[in-house]
């Protein structure tokens, strides 16, 4: 399931019905960002707040990798490798490149192993610290 997009020029057309997938994936305007860091003296980031269970796997990722690889291909790959999640992370990032790599590739993954304390049984600060072992 995707949690976020990019803020770029590109995603405003689809959601707009704009342009087609077909011809977002082959537009000029592809690194046009709306949204980023640098533009303005503030920036209101985009928070997504999911609860995470064990088991979890967490993919973050740069446009480098989802440009060029298809969903259907990053999940075959995490599900064949989840239990080796450096080894997934190398391929997802070897395939990118094979695939024209044209872009910087950033592949970060996280998988959640134990449930987090429950934010009403603990402050803040003994949450924080129950996770740094």
């Amino acid at each position: 399931m995707q949690l976020s997009s990019d803020d770029s020029l590109i995603r405003h057309q689809l959601q707009a019905g704009l342009i087609s997938q077909q011809q977002a994936s082959v537009s000029h305007n592809r690194g046009l960002v709306t949204h980023a860091l640098g533009i303005h003296q503030q920036l209101s980031p985009n928070v997504v707040q999911e609860s995470a269970r064990p088991g979890d796997l967490f993919l973050i990722c740069s446009d480098g990798l989802t440009d060029l690889v298809g969903d259907s291909d990053i999940a075959l790959i995490l599900g064949a490798l989840e239990a080796n999640l450096p080894l997934a992370a190398t391929h997802l990032v070897q395939l990118a490149n094979d695939m024209g790599g044209r872009d910087n590739v950033t592949v970060i993954l996280v998988k959640v192993l134990r449930a987090f304390p429950s934010a009403q049984t603990k402050t803040w600060t003994r949450r924080l610290f129950s996770w740094i072992k």
